[in-house]
């Protein structure tokens, strides 16, 4: 999708259930974080239902965890991952064998059923 069609998703309130954001261009993903900070969740909500995590901070079964909570008082928890590509086991192992896929991969794919 583009940056003009996400936006225009989120302000007509259409949520996808994760957005990974990426590219040479910081500015992009900086407007449409934003956005989902400040207007996907009421001030009230947001103190239950949103989380802002720094990749640096955290691993990626701890974000998986996260995301999977249920929301309180609200339709949508939201997960913000900033700077991401510092996230300890984002890359999964070479030697591993396909029976052992990713954990990103197999929360991704609980949503394309």
């Amino acid at each position: 999708m583009s940056f003009e069609e996400i936006l225009r998703d989120l302000k007509n309130k259409l949520y996808h259930p994760v957005y990974f954001l990426h590219g040479n261009e910081p500015y992009y993903i900086d407007v449409i974080s934003d956005f989902i900070e400040h207007h996907v969740l009421n001030e009230m909500e947001r103190e239950f239902n949103q989380t802002i995590i720094y990749g640096r901070d955290c691993d990626m079964l701890s974000v998986i965890s996260t995301a999977k909570r249920y929301p309180m008082m609200s339709n949508y928890q939201v997960v913000i991952v900033k700077e991401a590509q510092d996230v300890k086991n984002l890359i999964a192992k070479e030697d591993k064998g396909e029976e052992d896929e990713h954990p990103l991969i197999n929360y991704i794919a609980c949503f394309l059923l």
